[in-house]
C-alpha cells in the first residue's frame, strides 16, 4: 500500500506523527497530542510554500528531501512565542540579588557578571537583559561589566536575533527606563523598525546550541546566570534532568539557574537549592578557602567602590488606585490586579475625583493608573497640575497613540513613568503582564529616574518622511481579508509618498469594488490598472492582479529605490518573482525578516511585514 493510500490525501495525522518524530529525534522537544493543532498549523504553512496539496504529497517530499527538510521543520516548530521581559518575577529576583552577585563576582576576583540565555529564540530575553544589566548594574558598581550568550538550536532564529532588528509594537511592552537610548529607528518605507545600538548588543554575542549536546562545544565555561525558560515543557523527564545537571556543571557555585514559571525542577531530586519562583542554585555553596587569597589564582583588580542600594524593595502587596471614566475598563483593572501582589485600593472616574480621594488615602496608594481623556479633568491636565515628587508613580493607560498623541507625550513630560496603550476591552486582560510588569517598575525605579521618555520615543514623537518620492516606488502584495491592516498602515504614512502597487492575486474581478471602498477610507487618490506603459505618479495608488502586471511594473520600475510588503500570504511563484526584483534579497538578510514570504507576513511581523527591501536601510546604527 502507497503512503498516499495509506495516510488518505486530507488526513495528517500520520504526516504530523512523522514530523514530531524527526523533530523530536534532533532537538529533544517532544511534541504531542497539546501541540498536535500548532504543529498542523505551521505544516500547511510550510506546504504552501512548497506548493503542495496534500499530506500525502508533503510525506514524499520530506522522503525525498530528508536531510534538509528535517532542518526546516526544527526551525520551524522549535520557534516559540516569546516577548520582551517575559516572567518579569525573574528580573526582580535578580535585581534583589545583583548587589551580592556583584560582590561575589569580585571576591572571586573578576570584573564581568557572564550570562547565558539558553533558549533565547529570536533574541528578545538576551536584549531584555542587556537593557536591564545596563540600567541597575552601573548604579551597583560602574566598573563591573556584563556579558551575555544567547543560543538556540534554530540558526534562522539566532540570525534574526544577532541583527537585533524588531517592529516598533514589539518593544513597546518594554518598561520606559530600559528602552533608554539604547534603540534606533529605521527610515523612509522602515520607519516602523527598530534596531539595537551597540549600547546593548556589544556586550551579547549568539550561537546555535543544541541543549542535548551543548557541552559539547562549551566546554568548561561558567556563567553566574542562566536563564532557559518555558523549554522544558518540551522535553522528557530524563531530558530535563540530564540538562540541567549540565547546566550545573556550567555555573558558578553562588550562581541562579531560571526555569520558566510554571517549570518547577523542585521534583527531579537534584542538588539544587531553591532560590525564589523556578529560581535554583546549587545546593551546597562552597566557601573561599581561607589559606588562598584572589591574588593566588587571578591578577588582582582594582576594588569595586562602595555598593550602593539600588532600587526599592517591593512590598508584598501593591496598592493601585485606578483612573478611568470607563466602568467596564475599571472592572477589568481590577481583574488586571487581582493577583496576590496587587490590592486596588481605589478607583475614580476624572482627575477631580481622583485628587480628592487621593487626598483621603494619605499615603495609602503606592501606583497610579491614569486615563488621558475623562470629562471634567482630563489626566493631562491632572498630572500637570498636581503631579510632583510626594505624588505616588503613575502609568497611563489610554487609547490614545503612544507616538502620535501630543497628550502623550506631555503625559510623559508631566511625570508619567510609562504608557501603555489601552487595548481592545476583550484583549485588556491579555496585556495584564505588561500592565502589572510596568506598574512595579514604576514603583521600584521611581527615584532613579526623573526623565521617563526614551530616545526612541522622542523618534517617534516626529514625523518621518521620505525623501525624493519621485525616484522610490513601493509594492504592496495584499490579500481582500487584510484590507484592515492594509488601511492602517496607510493612515501611519505621512508627508509625500512614492508611487504605490497594490498587487491581488486571482481577484481581478473584484479591484473596482475595493478601489470604491478604498477611497473612502484612505486620504490617497486611487486608481485601477489592468497594463502600465510609463512610470506611476508619486503620492497616487494603484491597483491591479499581480499576474498582469507585476513584469510591466518590474521594467518601467527596476531602477528605483523599491520596498515591497506583504500582508497575509503571497504564492511561491509570486515570491520568486518578487526575489528577482533587484538586491532585495540582500537588503533582506540585513533586516533579519525571514526568508519565506508567509512566514514573513504572519511569524516575524505579525501586522505589517517589510519582506523584501531595497530603500533606505536602518541609517542609525
Amino acid at each position: 500500500m502507497s503512503v498516499a493510500k495509506k495516510i488518505g490525501e486530507d488526513s495528517y495525522d500520520f504526516l504530523v506523527e512523522k514530523v514530531s518524530t524527526i523533530v523530536a529525534r534532533i532537538s529533544g522537544n517532544v511534541l504531542g497530542e497539546k501541540q498536535a493543532l500548532m504543529v498542523q498549523t505551521r505544516i500547511k504553512k510550510r506546504m504552501s510554500e512548497l506548493g503542495l496539496r496534500t499530506a500525502a504529497e508533503y510525506v514524499s517530499y520530506i522522503d525525498k528531501h530528508r536531510e534538509k527538510e528535517s532542518g526546516v521543520l526544527v526551525s520551524l516548530l522549535t520557534t516559540h512565542h516569546t516577548f520582551f521581559f517575559r516572567e518579569f518575577t525573574h528580573f526582580e529576583h535578580l535585581k534583589a540579588n545583583l548587589p551580592e552577585l556583584v560582590k561575589k563576582i569580585r571576591a572571586r576576583g573578576d570584573n564581568t557578571i557572564k550570562i547565558w540565555s539558553a533558549a533565547c529564540s529570536r533574541g528578545q530575553e538576551v536584549y531584555s537583559l542587556s537593557m536591564f544589566m545596563n540600567f541597575y548594574l552601573p548604579k551597583i558598581d560602574p566598573t563591573m561589566k556584563f556579558k551575555i550568550l544567547g543560543s538556540d538550536i534554530d540558526p534562522e532564529s539566532v540570525r534574526i536575533a544577532e541583527n537585533g532588528v524588531y517592529h516598533r509594537r514589539e518593544i513597546k511592552s518594554v518598561p520606559m527606563n530600559y528602552l533608554g537610548s539604547h534603540w534606533a529607528r529605521g527610515t523612509g518605507d522602515i520607519s516602523d523598525f527598530v534596531k539595537a545600538k551597540k549600547s546593548i548588543s556589544e556586550s551579547c554575542e549568539f550561537k546555535v546550541y543544541n541543549l542535548l549536546t551543548f557541552q559539547k562545544e562549551m566546554r568548561r565555561e561558567k556563567f553566574d546566570i542562566i536563564f532557559c525558560r518555558n523549554v522544558f515543557i518540551y522535553f522528557k523527564t530524563e531530558q530535563i534532568i540530564e540538562i540541567t545537571k549540565n547546566f550545573l556543571d556550567h555555573l558558578y557555585t553562588d550562581g541562579f539557574l531560571y526555569s520558566g514559571i510554571s517549570e518547577s525542577l523542585s521534583a527531579l531530586k537534584l542538588d539544587l537549592r531553591n532560590c525564589g519562583p523556578s529560581v535554583y542554585g546549587h545546593k551546597v555553596v562552597e566557601e573561599v578557602a581561607t589559606a588562598m587569597t584572589v591574588s593566588d589564582i587571578r591578577p588582582t583588580i582594582t576594588p569595586a567602590p562602595e555598593l550602593i542600594k539600588s532600587v526599592t524593595s517591593v512590598p508584598d502587596k501593591l496598592r493601585v488606585f485606578c483612573i478611568d471614566d470607563s466602568s467596564s475598563i475599571l472592572t477589568l483593572l481590577k481583574k488586571v490586579f487581582a493577583e496576590d501582589q496587587f490590592e486596588v485600593v481605589g478607583t475614580a472616574s476624572n482627575g477631580i475625583d481622583a485628587r480628592n480621594q487621593l487626598k483621603d488615602l494619605n499615603g495609602k496608594v503606592d501606583v497610579v493608573t491614569l486615563d488621558i481623556h475623562m470629562p471634567e479633568m482630563d489626566g493631562v491636565t491632572y498630572l500637570e497640575t498636581y503631579y510632583d515628587e510626594s505624588h505616588p508613580p503613575v502609568v497611563v493607560i489610554s487609547s490614545a497613540s503612544r507616538e502620535d498623541s501630543d497628550a502623550a507625550m506631555r503625559c510623559l513630560r508631566a511625570g508619567a513613568s510609562d504608557f501603555i496603550e489601552k487595548p481592545a476591552l476583550n484583549n485588556l486582560l491579555e496585556r495584564g503582564e505588561e500592565i502589572r510588569t510596568k506598574a512595579r517598575v514604576s514603583y521600584i525605579d521611581r527615584s532613579l529616574t526623573k526623565q521617563h521618555i526614551s530616545s526612541i520615543d522622542k523618534e517617534f514623537e516626529k514625523e518621518v518622511t521620505i525623501d525624493r518620492p519621485e525616484d522610490k516606488f513601493r509594492i504592496v502584495v495584499s490579500s481582500i481579508s487584510d484590507q484592515k491592516k492594509v488601511v492602517k498602515f496607510f493612515h501611519e504614512l505621512h508627508g509625500p509618498q512614492p508611487a504605490t502597487l497594490m498587487l491581488f492575486e486571482g481577484q481581478d474581478n473584484l479591484l473596482e469594488a475595493l478601489k470604491e471602498d478604498m477611497s473612502d477610507k484612505i486620504k490617497y487618490p486611487i486608481e485601477v490598472v489592468d497594463h502600465i506603459s510609463s512610470k506611476f505618479e508619486p503620492g497616487k495608488v494603484y491597483l491591479a492582479d499581480f499576474k498582469k502586471v507585476f513584469d510591466q511594473a518590474h521594467q518601467h520600475h527596476q531602477d528605483a529605490k523599491t520596498s515591497v510588503m506583504v500582508f497575509g500570504q503571497c504564492s511561491k511563484h509570486g515570491g520568486e518573482q518578487i526575489l528577482n526584483w533587484g538586491n532585495a534579497q540582500l537588503l533582506l538578510e540585513d533586516i533579519g525578516v525571514n526568508s519565506s514570504l508567509s512566514e514573513a507576513a504572519t511569524d516575524v511581523v505579525p501586522v505589517t511585514s517589510f519582506a523584501y527591501m531595497s530603500s533606505e536601510y536602518l541609517s542609525r546604527k
